[in-house]
């Protein structure tokens, strides 16, 4: 027991070093090892016979740890002020008895604090295994309980005007369209349920810009253009989706976190979707040609020729997505155009190369020495 108490105890010092990191490296091959190792030492020592003969007790014994730790848990959480969902998480995500209960068990037997009849490892296993079912009561019935109050207490602003543009979310990405379109004297409606922006002078309305009674009244019958830039993915294209339904003769501008949601976006109806990384990545990829000795100008023609060559074969990617089964994420299909894809990229680029070999050198590239 004093052996193993000890390397929980260096194995916590070691993990708030310096050292944790390579310590992380080089366990991190073996953990998926060490799990299973430790579950079938934990099925392999379960004696099927006691739990056929006394699965009530167990099971009793087994709530009962359960519900005792998950007082003292919810005591914890009110004194360190722990409250709302959070309380419940914390309380039922601790609630189990711990791996650690496996070792007590047997030094307790070993040395007659309990008997060996009762000393089973069954309750601690048994607590262990109903801690799934403790997360799934918390996101089905606690979780959205907690949410609905929120949306409730939180009552929207009273919209007082309507443009024609409405933009959806003015986080990181939407503030930048909102100060654009102020910047050149175009009036808009933002909507979002962040507080914050009108610290910066950026009037925005606090709402659910997915409801589409709140978008009705900031305009949207009448509104020519909605931005869509709020951070939820699915609440993003079920928003573009409900858009296009009713109001069709709306343009829709959508922001996309990743290639597979354009494609979602593309499919629900947005008339414009733009990659939130995709133009930044390619700044930083032609700071990356300059830094290794192209040309700027010629870096510019490389990007040109990137950007019309992912055009070219946008719509066939997109009509591959759309066949992919439920399930799959890069279908044969996909793949096989997305090579295509890079061929073409990289036919472009040698046929800049050639078309731009025979001209002088007039630039080098940045050295380490300033």
């Amino acid at each position: 027991m004093g052996s193993v108490l000890g390397y929980l105890v260096a194995g916590v010092v070691l993990a708030n070093s310096e050292f944790r990191h390579e310590l992380e490296a080089n366990i991190e091959p073996f953990k998926g090892l060490l799990l299973g190792l430790f579950f079938i030492t934990v099925g392999a020592g379960i004696n099927f016979g006691v739990l056929a003969e006394s699965w009530d007790i167990v099971l009793l014994l087994a709530l009962a740890v359960i519900i005792g730790k998950a007082l003292i848990l919810v005591g914890l959480a009110l004194a360190f002020r722990i409250r709302s969902s959070d309380g419940w998480l914390f309380t039922l995500g601790l609630a189990q008895a711990g791996e650690f209960g496996f070792v007590l068990l047997t030094y307790s037997t070993q040395n007659r604090v309990i008997p060996a009849d009762t000393a089973q490892s069954l309750v601690v296993a048994l607590s262990m295994f109903l801690t799934p079912l403790l997360f799934i009561v918390y996101d089905r019935v606690v979780l959205p309980r907690y949410q609905k109050a929120s949306n409730e207490e939180a009552e929207p602003d009273e919209i007082e005007e309507q443009a024609p543009v409405i933009v959806a979310g003015v986080g990181r990405f939407g503030q930048i369209v909102c100060r654009l379109l102020r910047a050149n004297n175009i009036p808009s409606v933002a909507l979002d349920q962040i507080e914050n922006l009108r610290r910066i002078q950026l009037k925005s309305y606090f709402g659910d810009a997915t409801r589409i009674q709140l978008l009705e009244t900031a305009g949207i019958a009448e509104a020519r253009l909605l931005v869509v830039a709020i951070d939820d993915c699915n609440r993003a294209v079920n928003l573009v989706r409900h858009v296009k339904q009713l109001y069709p003769e709306v343009w829709v501008l959508a922001r996309a976190f990743d290639r597979g949601h354009s494609y979602e976006l593309r499919e629900a109806g947005a008339d414009d979707v733009v990659s939130e990384t995709y133009y930044s990545a390619l700044a930083l990829g032609g700071d990356a040609l300059t830094a290794m000795g192209v040309q700027p100008e010629r870096a510019r023609r490389m990007i040109q020729s990137f950007v019309a060559s992912e055009k070219a074969n946008e719509d066939q990617l997109f009509n591959a997505w759309r066949n992919i089964e439920e399930g799959i994420h890069f279908s044969p299909r996909y793949a096989q155009l997305f090579m295509k894809l890079e061929e073409s990229l990289g036919h472009a680029m040698r046929e800049d190369e050639r078309l731009t070999e025979d001209e002088a050198p007039t630039w080098t590239a940045p050295t380490d020495n300033h």
